[in-house]
């Protein structure tokens, strides 16, 4: 059992744990670079210069251009969901986070989502959001695994807390005249980039409003999501 775990998650909206599965990480972080290097010949003749699969993901931007980026992407998402172990392993890496916060009679997403976020990617961003806006359930959880580590800047993405949601929310909701990027500028401050590092899960209620911002850093991220309920 994870110490605090319930607490933190209705404090927050969220919680990071270690897996306690961590060959089913490696064995997800192994089957993206093998599905990268037979979608693209520049990272595969590339792929050989960096010291492990984390240092490779981090600089996947300079072998995919961000024109190839998109189709690139659903390439890989093809590939993925049409395996059925890589939903199995992705499902163990979470469970025991899922166990304790939401039980064990599950029903999984029949997709999995994989995001690039690559440097001065503007196609990228995902503006401030809540799931629950596109028909998702109040009562799921997200799953968020990166597959290397993630700093607290716009590299990763950014969550407020159930103390400021609710307002942000009944602005979202209500407004006439802004927009979401509008909204979340006027409350940035009331959001948080997360850090996660290589070996930890996040799992957050889709309640919460959350998104990403241009990629400014010179490390692209590599992330995968998946609702559970």
């Amino acid at each position: 059992m994870i110490k605090n775990l319930e607490k933190n998650f209705n404090k927050n909206g969220y919680v990071i744990a270690k897996t306690n599965q961590i060959d089913a990480l490696l064995n997800l972080q192994e089957k993206i670079l093998e599905m990268i290097l037979s979608s693209n010949k520049k990272a595969r003749l590339n792929y050989k210069k960096y010291k492990n699969v984390k240092d490779f993901f981090v600089n996947l931007h300079k072998h995919i251009s961000l024109k190839e980026l998109n189709n690139f992407r659903v390439n890989i998402i093809k590939k993925i969901n049409n395996d059925e172990k890589f939903r199995e392993n992705y499902y163990l890496v979470a469970k025991e986070l899922l166990d304790e916060l939401v039980g064990n009679e599950l029903a999984m997403q029949n997709k999995l989502n994989l995001s690039f976020q690559m440097p001065n990617d503007k196609n990228s961003q995902l503006p401030m959001h809540s799931d629950i806006y596109a028909g998702e359930s109040p009562f799921e959880v997200v799953i968020w695994i990166s597959l290397m580590d993630v700093q607290p800047n716009n590299q990763s993405m950014y969550i407020t807390s159930p103390k400021h949601n609710k307002q942000i929310n009944k602005e979202v909701t209500t407004t006439k005249t802004k927009t979401l990027n509008q909204l979340y500028e006027k409350h940035k401050k009331k959001f948080k980039f997360l850090k996660i590092n290589f070996g930890e899960v996040l799992l957050f209620t889709p309640i919460l409003q959350h998104g990403n911002v241009i990629n400014t850093t010179n490390s692209t991220r590599i992330s995968l999501n998946c609702r559970f309920k």
